[in-house]
């Protein structure tokens, strides 16, 4: 018995098959067993295909899912809090600190800057040394520069707590996708991203409606003093309780776990002693079985993970999630920033809490884009895979992409015409509202293409996806103060929608040739699995 080098190319061992056979490119598997039934009513096959090992957390129970995927998600919650909130506090920290709105929004940059050299630092050593520790400190240095934060009193401060922000919340950015893909089934991945962008709209809208009414009652400083603290119990709570999901198969020479069906019960958590390979480690009693080891090493080279990323960046696959998260964080960035802007300014003169109240018509559009573009998406791929004689391809995932491409463009012209005219608050927050349903289901579906299209490459593509994701966002920050001067709010939000139009519009070519491109890449796709591993 022998560990196979990288827990990422488990799937190229014998106990996990590659996805997508000899005959066909990255990504394009048999994910039903359609072919084979008269009725053409197959099992959803599981993929990644699940060993036997109880240490393998494809084969986890639902509760132990549920908690490590609960905890990321409250990581993610509390992250973007950090990483978004500040806007809210600005008309406050205008009084209070010597600074200007520019200096505020070359901090918003600053912190971009950090979330895409982050994950280009740490990322590699996640592949390498496994994700528990990664999340462990990160979420510490968070908690550290928020407490920071609540006491800072210059613009050098100010950058210094937003660059450590960025860098350690890049954690967020890639490894996240990483515990996805460990933890969860081709079929059930669109759902699990759709729980971590709502995740991700939380931290951008409905925590600072919470922070802003705290900065009204007790200063803005509070607001940061009451999110070190929670980062603080996060961090206790991932050092305590969060599972190691890189896992490391053994080579047994036997035939992994379950072939098919929706869902793994309790049973289905620990292989029989009759199937388990000789070997495998047997069940022991709680909490012994629990994976709390701070390291999972394996033995690719760290050196070459860190530099391969750039062979993966022109993949078709890769530069249109990147595009579609570079424009949506931007202007996500630039709606967050005019709400603290106008909504503090005549006619509205709204105070602070008012102002986070404003982030409540986006937070109830990322619930419905969540479901749109996770369970819905999971669904649909399921009964076009079924027409497709049980074949799926990940381009499948762009079909619903349509409806919300043309939403999130109604919302930012509705948010930027209506708030420009001082129309009613409710307005804006109907565009708000709009764009968040878009934004949260079209990065959903974009996000775990990528997934299902190159999936030994997850550390790799999603590296480049959050440099480019930043580094292209860096121009909304730079762009809210002279945008406002030279164009006004509402021609800004016209070329906003414009612009979000024709990224989202390229999803149609890759649907029609998305397949070719993957055959076209397949021998450099192979390459790079074989050589990082």
């Amino acid at each position: 018995m022998e560990q196979v080098a990288n827990a990422e190319m488990s799937n190229l061992g014998n106990n996990r098959p590659r996805e997508g056979g000899p005959s066909h490119p990255p990504g394009t598997v048999e994910l039903l067993t359609t072919a084979h039934n008269a009725r053409g009513d197959g099992e959803v096959i599981l993929i990644p295909t699940p060993s036997d090992d109880p240490n393998d957390p494809l084969i986890w129970s639902m509760w132990r899912k549920v908690v490590n995927y609960g905890l990321l998600t409250a990581m993610t919650t509390a992250v973007f809090t950090a990483l978004s909130t500040q806007t809210v506090f600005w008309a406050q920290m205008l009084q209070d600190m010597d600074v200007t709105y520019q200096d505020l929004a070359n901090a918003l940059a600053v912190q971009l800057a950090g979330l895409a050299v982050g994950c280009i630092v740490i990322i590699p050593f996640t592949k390498k040394y496994g994700r528990r520790l990664t999340y462990i400190i990160s979420t510490g240095i968070v908690a550290a520069a928020s407490w920071w934060s609540a006491y800072m009193r210059t613009a050098l401060e100010l950058y210094l707590t937003n660059i450590l922000l960025g860098i350690e919340g890049a954690t967020n950015e890639a490894a996240v996708q990483m515990s996805i893909h460990d933890m969860f089934f081709i079929h059930q991945r669109g759902t699990a991203n759709g729980i971590y962008f709502a995740a991700v709209m939380a931290g951008s809208f409905l925590t600072p409606m919470a922070a802003g009414a705290q900065a009204v009652s007790s200063g803005w400083r509070a607001s940061y003093v009451t999110l070190g603290a929670a980062m603080k119990a996060l961090t206790f709570l991932f050092a305590m309780g969060f599972e190691e999901t890189k896992f490391v198969p053994v080579i047994s020479g036997r035939s992994a776990g379950p072939p098919s069906g929706l869902e793994l019960g309790p049973k289905d958590d620990v292989a029989s002693e009759s199937a388990r390979p000789a070997g495998d480690a047997a069940r022991v009693p709680f909490p012994r079985y629990l994976r709390l080891q701070l390291l999972t090493t394996t033995d690719e080279s760290l050196w070459k993970t860190f530099y391969y990323p750039m062979y993966s960046w022109w993949f078709p696959h890769v530069i249109f999630t990147s595009l579609q998260l570079a424009s949506g964080i931007c202007w996500l960035l630039v709606l967050a920033s005019i709400i603290s802007i106008v909504f503090s300014a005549p006619p509205y003169n709204f105070d602070v809490a008012a102002v986070g109240y404003m982030f409540a018509g986006p937070c109830v559009g990322t619930v419905f884009g969540s479901l749109y573009g996770g369970y819905f998406v999971d669904r649909a791929v399921v009964w076009l895979a079924r027409r497709n004689g049980g074949l799926f391809e990940p381009e499948m995932r762009l079909y619903p992409l349509p409806l919300p491409s043309f939403v999130m463009t109604a919302g930012l012209i509705i948010f930027g015409v209506t708030a420009d005219r001082g129309l009613h608050w409710i307005f804006p927050s109907i565009g708000g509202a709009l764009f968040a349903f878009g934004f949260g289901a079209i990065s959903d579906i974009s996000s775990t293409l990528v997934l299902d299209a190159y999936p030994n490459l997850v550390a790799h593509t999603f590296v480049v996806i959050t440099f480019i994701r930043n580094a292209v966002s860096i121009a909304g920050a730079f762009f809210i103060t002279p945008g406002l001067n030279s164009m006004g709010v509402s021609n800004m939000f016209i070329m906003a929608g414009c612009v979000s139009l024709l990224v989202n519009s390229l999803a149609l070519p890759l649907a029609i040739w998305g397949k070719r491109a993957r055959t076209a890449v397949a021998p450099r796709y192979h390459r790079l699995s074989q050589e990082t591993s």
